[in-house]
């Protein structure tokens, strides 16, 4: 997602980072650590979208920062989120899904031309990689995800 989000637990604001996303929940980078079970307000807009979503989730996990990490991670699970924000999400999720499956399998047969995998990486939000086996690792890993 690599998007801002703001979330306020009780009276204090702050803005984190937004990682991934999807239908239940999403992860996000946060200087503060907070505690599991925390209800917090989010604030956040998807990639190339323009309504502001926001949902009440409660923290699930949260990973603090340390030695090789600056900022604390967190995963959250959305306990209400209005139903065309849950439908705008489950669209993005979905049409991500299918250029990272697309990516996948151009790269999986190693018959890509350069410029369909630079409108694929593109269109999938992958802007960033060194060179193609560390493109193929992101996918595998999205697409581990996106299976469960």
């Amino acid at each position: 997602m690599n998007k801002p989000v703001q979330l306020k637990l009780k009276k204090k604001t702050s803005t984190g980072r937004g990682i991934e996303v999807g239908v239940g929940g999403m992860s996000l980078w946060l200087d503060d650590e907070i505690d599991r079970g925390a209800m917090v307000t989010l604030g956040f807009i998807l990639p190339r979208a323009a309504k502001r979503i926001t949902a009440m989730a409660e923290v699930m996990w949260c990973k603090p920062a340390g030695p090789n990490r600056r900022k604390a991670r967190l995963g959250v699970k959305f306990i209400a989120l209005q139903r065309d924000e849950r439908a705008l999400i489950r669209a993005f999720v979905t049409k991500r899904t299918r250029h990272y499956r697309d990516l996948h399998i151009m790269l999986a047969m190693n018959e890509w031309k350069m410029e369909k995998l630079k409108e694929l990486t593109k269109a999938a939000g992958l802007t960033s990689y060194r060179d193609i086996k560390e493109l193929k690792a992101k996918i595998q890993k999205a697409m581990a995800g996106f299976r469960g």
